[in-house]
């Protein structure tokens, strides 16, 4: 059974490839065409600005690649379906937060900035005083610890979307599912009680922005992740979970043709629709194989750069002194000189050891 569980999940992964390589040329000259491109932040690196206007929003077709092949050919109640309705929300979002982008000049961001401006104002004139240091707070907090707020959406906005999907995962696993437990190494299971939907609810969404703050490098975030899910691939097969190991074969399938063009010089980027779609995978199959604490080593290097751009924020705000030259942290090796294909090469070379140190952790 465990020679013929690998061969469905090759296959899976050979089918999702194929559509996904079918699909990304198709997808780029769209783009092209109707110049979808990327806008590059002004107060980035200088040699990203030659990146203005490349096709983004690549991660929409390994997303839909794995869906396709999911829904026909693994649909699993119990294991799959789940992560990937998460996975839709997520990218739904990202995919929003894209187009806010990328139709600055169309008309689209005023509708957005017009209907939930209007919902965020009228929220203000009925708010009593202390809701108001609560809420401004609150945008403060998000704007420290989130991503840029390029698009009409802004980042507390974002936190509040996010703060749904996540809170659903909570929901679901704590009163639908029953968990309460967080799986530790050479311990076991240990029953937090009403605690584990909580830690789960900042696991996500720390997770989430960590993978959208990495994705500023050309073949980064996307290779980092086909590390981790081979890892969460190799996983689930030791550890009985048939249906999940199909769906992480898949996604490593489906994600190989999108960083063919995403490797340096990259002729698509992913986008927010692919970087929330990832972190929201990787942290709900953490979840679902209740291996939360062996992600944390197996996705170290997402959540250090990550990490990096509200802990650079904090530290300005208190001492007024920069403790990265740029945040995130492969934007600080940027500006000493490397090149980007080292930063991300040396950064990928750490990924794969720290997700192989996780697959270690996770069995003991």
């Amino acid at each position: 059974m465990g020679t013929v569980g690998i061969l469905i999940d090759l296959l899976l992964l050979f089918l999702a490839c194929f559509i996904s390589f079918a699909l990304y040329p198709l997808w780029i000259n769209f783009v092209y065409k109707f110049q979808m491109g990327e806008n590059i932040r002004k107060d980035g690196p200088e040699t990203h600005l030659k990146k203005e206007g490349t096709p983004t929003m690549g991660g929409l077709v390994f997303v839909v690649s794995v869906t396709l092949v999911s829904l026909v050919f693994n649909r699993s109640r119990t294991q799959t379906l789940f992560p990937l309705f998460v996975a839709t929300l997520a990218g739904l979002l990202g995919l929003l937060e894209d187009f806010t982008k990328v139709y600055r000049r169309s008309g689209l961001p005023g509708f957005f900035e017009y209907h939930f401006g209007r919902l965020f104002r009228t929220i203000r004139t009925v708010k009593v005083y202390f809701f108001s240091k609560i809420w401004d707070s609150f945008k403060e907090f998000s704007r420290i610890v989130g991503s840029s707020d390029e698009g009409s959406i802004k980042t507390y906005h974002k936190f509040i979307f996010q703060g749904v999907i996540a809170g659903f995962v909570s929901y679901w696993a704590y009163f639908k599912l029953g968990w309460d437990y967080i799986w530790f190494p050479l311990v076991g299971d240990v029953h937090i009680g009403i605690g584990y939907p909580i830690v789960i609810f900042f696991l996500f969404i720390a997770v989430l922005n960590a993978v959208a703050f990495t994705d500023g490098l050309d073949g980064l975030a996307g290779s980092l992740s086909l590390v981790c899910l081979i890892s969460f691939w190799i996983l689930s097969r030791i550890l009985g979970y048939s249906s999940l190991a199909g769906f992480c074969a898949t996604f490593v399938g489906a994600i190989i043709p999108f960083l063919y063009f995403n490797i340096f010089p990259a002729r698509v980027f992913m986008g927010n629709v692919g970087s929330y779609v990832l972190g929201a995978i990787m942290a709900i199959l953490a979840v679902v194989m209740h291996r939360e604490v062996a992600f944390l080593v197996m996705g170290l290097v997402f959540i250090v750069d990550g990490a990096s751009s509200p802990i650079q924020q904090i530290v300005y705000k208190l001492t007024r002194k920069r403790l990265f030259r740029m945040a995130p942290l492969h934007h600080h090796f940027e500006l000493l000189g490397w090149h980007e294909s080292k930063i991300m090469l040396r950064f990928l070379l750490f990924g794969i050891l720290l997700a192989f140190s996780g697959v270690f952790i996770a069995l003991l």
